[in-house]
């Protein structure tokens, strides 16, 4: 009896001895391993992102244009909701299924389909995460959240949003998953924040759960006016409207900074819904392959304004002239004469007006137009000087704004010795290269800036989300090209294009606008293709605006007096009465005199329009109301100077 307990004794011993030493291996060899992996399964059941929100982009005003707003997704967890039904808390579960359905709008039958079991009576659907909904509004969520729901939880997200829908849709862009355009693409870096962590720890034998913050984006600053931006979209929509083409645009910059204010195109789209096609049909769309409609989207989103490009045609005079001046080749001056055409080589090219101008200045053939006398400028300049300042001006390079997809255009620009005779006579006006629209008015800008030209930009500063400046953009001149006395003078001459020349319909009264109207022949000259371009800058003393308007290709004959110049007027009149910008005095041609006795003009600004009407015709003076509004903006001369009796008084409405 005692041999077998001695024996049980060191069965049970050996067993014993066995299993201590294969604990004592097991903590040796695979402690740490196990170690890990039990930590893990205590905390690895949190772990989870707290994303970041992206930063707003705002107009110069700091009017917001684009920002993130916090949105959920609803996960629901049918493991829980099984657990409850068969654990007597039936009514609890069914009425979780129920307040799901009545807040989130979704049948109480489909949120009941996950809760479905297999023969083997494992569940047919994931049993911890299905999402019930996506992108929930934060007022939907808190009412889910309050509610304190078993099987339940939220997961932040946020949703991208366009206060103004299709305002500056190119210049701003926009952001969905990996397809971005704009400044959303351009300093996506600086927006884009970093996501924060939500996770289990533990810590002497104690979980804890940890919160990392998300370090949001930053606050991008931009150089675009919401107001001019309306301004422009509507030059856009007129155009469309009256002239049915293929692209209308309408670009604004400040001439000293090199600021982008707006940036219009008639094939813009709603930010909020970037793939919605506009132009066709969506049943059209869907009809198309991927591949099909991915490249509709993608001419969508295209930037007219700096990645388009089209033959400038005359509003390049202005330039050639000033670098002739500069080269000293003509002078102020100098006459020409025009019969109608040059013969040029082989070739017999026609001025746009066939009869010809007859003798002319230098500032009358310009304010004309003519093509003859622009041929004889280019000749005597020679193509090593005319290719020198065309390249300077910046034609045929980017003008490195800071938006993505620009065109440099260079494939289509001469080079040097491929300048023939003819090749340098139709350069000349602007024909036989192309540019884009950024371009051509970057150009433009040098001789309202005494001879500059800059980087345009679209952003000014990055803010931090604490109000710090991270980045602040500065004008910057890349190079000067004219002389600022040769500017004045080719100012002086586009004021005449406005005052009695081709750009008579761009004329607002009280204001000196220096100005070059366009049309240029594109692509084939037997299929009748033509860009009308008007481009000019104000107030021409002391510009303080920029601005080119395009029709690309119309769809009838069109000419830039008729149709480009009204509806650039109509643009600067909507910013000159936003800037408030003074009208000048010596352009005042329509004050008249009859007698010789003054009165003091009062002040009306404020005042209503039939008010001002009545004092003014007591007084004996004269006016002329500017605008369709009720209430005086702006008058001149201002109040409280003195007229005589007779003087036209101008009213801005």
């Amino acid at each position: 009896m005692k041999s077998k307990l001695y024996i049980m004794f060191a069965v049970f011993l050996s067993i014993f001895i066995f299993l201590m030493g294969r604990i004592l291996y097991i903590k040796v060899c695979y402690g740490k391993e196990y170690s890990i992996a039990s930590i893990n399964q205590q905390t690895g059941s949190l772990d989870i992102a707290v994303p970041a929100s992206r930063g707003k982009i705002t107009d110069r005003n700091g009017i917001v244009i684009a920002e993130s707003t916090p949105v959920y997704n609803v996960i629901f967890e049918p493991a829980t909701i099984l657990y409850l039904t068969e654990n007597n808390q039936k009514d609890k579960a069914e009425a979780t299924m129920l307040s799901l359905s009545e807040i989130l709008g979704i049948p109480y039958d489909e949120i009941v389909k996950y809760t479905e079991k297999n023969a083997d009576g494992t569940l047919v659907y994931s049993p911890y995460y299905q999402t019930l909904a996506k992108s929930v509004p934060a007022e939907t969520a808190d009412k889910i959240k309050n509610l304190n729901l078993s099987g339940v939880w939220l997961e932040p997200n946020e949703k991208r949003s366009y206060p103004y829908s299709h305002l500056a849709s190119k210049a701003i862009g926009f952001t969905r998953g990996e397809t971005q355009s704009g400044i959303e693409k351009q300093y996506n870096e600086y927006l884009t924040g970093k996501d924060g962590r939500m996770f289990k720890t533990i810590n002497g034998g104690k979980i804890k759960t940890e919160y990392i913050e998300p370090e949001n984006g930053n606050t991008i600053v931009s150089t675009i006016d919401i107001n001019i931006q309306k301004a422009a979209d509507e030059c856009v929509k007129e155009i469309t409207e009256s002239f049915p083409c293929e692209t209308a645009s309408a670009l604004v910059m400040n001439p000293k900074t090199g600021e982008i204010l707006a940036m219009a195109d008639s094939n813009d789209f709603d930010l909020n819904n970037p793939s919605t096609p506009v132009g066709m049909a969506v049943e059209e769309f869907n009809a198309l392959t991927s591949n099909e409609q991915s490249e509709y989207l993608n001419g969508m989103w295209r930037n007219y304004n700096i990645s388009s490009t089209f033959e400038p045609g005359s509003i390049f005079k202005p330039l050639i002239t000033a670098a002739a001046l500069d080269e000293k080749t003509i002078n102020e001056n100098s006459t020409f004469y025009c019969q109608g055409y040059k013969q040029v080589a082989d070739r017999r090219i026609h001025c746009i007006r066939r009869s010809g101008h007859g003798n002319e200045t230098l500032e009358e053939a310009l304010s004309s137009s003519c093509n003859c006398a622009m041929m004889d400028i280019a000749d005597i300049m020679g193509k090593s000087i005319f290719y020198k300042y065309q390249i300077d001006f910046g034609f045929g390079r980017k003008t490195g704004i800071d938006l993505p997809g620009e065109e440099s255009a260079s494939s289509l620009v001469y080079p040097e010795e491929s300048l023939g005779p003819v090749e340098l006579a139709t350069s000349s006006f602007g024909q036989s290269f192309n540019a884009t629209p950024l371009q051509s008015l970057t150009a433009l800008c040098a001789i309202a800036n005494g001879g500059q030209i800059l980087k345009p930009y679209t952003v000014s500063k990055i803010i931090s989300p604490n109000g710090s400046i991270v980045k602040e953009f500065k004008p910057e001149i890349k190079r000067t090209v004219i002389s600022e006395e040769n500017c004045r003078k080719v100012t002086q001459f586009m004021v005449s294009v406005v005052e009695k020349g081709t750009g008579k319909k761009a004329k607002i009264d009280g204001y000196k606008i220096a100005a070059k109207s366009g049309t240029g022949q594109q692509q084939n000259r037997s299929e009748g293709l033509y860009t009308i371009t008007f481009a000019g800058f104000f107030p021409a003393d002391d510009p303080e605006i920029a601005a080119l308007v395009v029709m690309d290709k119309p769809f009838e004959y069109a000419d830039g007096v008729t149709t480009a110049a009204p509806a650039f007027k109509n643009m600067a009149e909507k910013i000159i009465k936003y800037k408030k910008i003074e009208p000048e005095a010596l352009e005042i041609s329509s004050v008249q005199e009859t007698k010789e006795q003054s009165v003091s003009i009062s002040d009306f600004t404020s005042k209503s329009l039939s008010e001002a009407e009545s004092q003014l015709i007591s007084l004996g003076l004269k006016y002329e109301v500017i605008g369709n509004g009720k209430i005086v903006l702006n008058q001149f001369p201002k109040g409280g100077s003195k007229a005589k009796t007779g003087t036209k008084i101008l009213l801005y409405t």
